[in-house]
């Protein structure tokens, strides 16, 4: 087993199409699309003034909280609030940046023009959402709880320094290290076998004194270290040479590397299985054009690339989400979710890999008897 390990390592390592698009191409791609691209995008969007029309068509203590919700942050002078009637709904002037109705306990929001500004007001909606269901669940389960809160004086709303400046260099040097784990990771476990086909030495291993499941564990550790350099070659090449920045803090640094390791072992795994399924699959002809349309909808080459219903659900959209939340906001909540479950698929189709496996050895072992 330790030297189909050796094997693999140095097969990883040697072949050059390989090395350059697990390491080379997304280091360039950080560089090249952080420079050129800053001058065209920005990477901290400006808001600009907010006015938002509101219309309430329900009464009760949920339309007292929601109304003086929109009060404060006019008070705040974090919107400039006017309240309409139903009638009017229809022909808010283009002024307004977006319309706001409550009806019963359902909020809807009625989008302006400005892509930033429909999503800050969406961001204020679901603060209050989730504050009035937090405030609910306590009211439910311990009323006196509420009673003993104190207030602070202080504004509801106030500005927080991030401590930096984003530029589009950060956000490339995350979105590469995501093009990594899906190209690198995925595209390498997918050739474990196939490659093994191509250069017609299939045969010499099934015919090699080891069982079928070493071979495919060894192949699969083999195929660690080139995760972890390709990760750790992207990451720090974009901070020393490009000066990218990631967290503010080496946990939080850590925990991002722990995360983008942990899915291009996710991904190694789809691949590997893949492979199983499919012994001569093309990994580059096949699986290449699927990640690129996935990257692209899901906003790492661009990033305002969205679509509705679609981007969310993407895997690379989900850890390109929890990375900027770690990144920009100190939020290591999804970065966290993303590590678990990443194992918990990796694990999960190692075991299916195995499973199929062992079951063509026990095949091949009835066919020589």
């Amino acid at each position: 087993m330790l030297q189909v390990i050796l094997n693999e390592i140095r097969s990883c390592f040697r072949n050059g199409s390989t090395i350059f698009f697990s390491i080379f191409f997304p280091s360039l791609c950080a560089f090249f699309l952080g420079t050129l691209l800053e001058s065209v995008e920005v990477s901290d969007a400006v808001v600009g003034e907010l006015n938002i029309a509101y219309c309430i068509e329900s009464s009760g203590y949920s339309a007292d909280a929601f109304e003086e919700f929109i009060v404060s942050l006019d008070k705040e002078e974090v919107v400039n609030a006017v309240k309409i009637t139903s009638e009017e709904l229809d022909s808010v002037p283009e002024n307004y940046s977006a319309a706001v109705k409550l009806s019963g306990t359902e909020i809807t929001i009625y989008n302006g023009s400005n892509a930033v500004q429909n999503r800050t007001v969406k961001a204020l909606i679901d603060g209050y959402n989730q504050t009035a269901a937090a405030y609910t669940a306590v009211a439910e389960k311990s009323p006196q709880a509420l009673a003993n809160i104190e207030l602070s004086e202080d504004g509801c709303v106030k500005p927080h320094d991030f401590g930096r400046t984003r530029t589009m260099m950060d956000y490339y040097a995350v979105a590469m290290t995501i093009v990594i784990i899906f190209f690198g990771s995925c595209i390498s476990g997918a050739s474990v076998y196939s490659d093994e086909y191509a250069n017609n030495t299939i045969d010499r291993i099934n015919a090699a004194p080891i069982s079928k499941t070493a071979v495919y564990f060894g192949k699969i550790l083999g195929l660690l270290p080139l995760v972890l350099v390709q990760v750790g070659t992207v990451m720090t090449v974009s901070t020393l040479f490009f000066g990218a920045h990631f967290c503010s803090t080496a946990g939080e640094n850590l925990l991002l590397f722990t995360m983008f390791i942990c899915s291009s072992l996710a991904m190694l795994a789809v691949g590997v299985l893949l492979n199983l399924v499919f012994s001569k699959m093309q990994p580059w002809a096949i699986l290449m054009p699927i990640l690129w349309i996935m990257l692209f909808f899901s906003g790492v080459f661009h990033k305002d690339m969205y679509i509705e219903g679609i981007t969310d659900y993407l895997p690379s959209r989900i850890i390109l989400d929890a990375a900027f939340d770690l990144t920009s906001f100190s939020r290591p909540q999804r970065a966290v979710s993303v590590t678990v479950w990443s194992l918990v698929i990796f694990a999960a189709l190692i075991a299916f890999g195995y499973i199929k496996v062992h079951s063509r050895q026990k095949s091949s072992r009835r066919k020589n008897t």
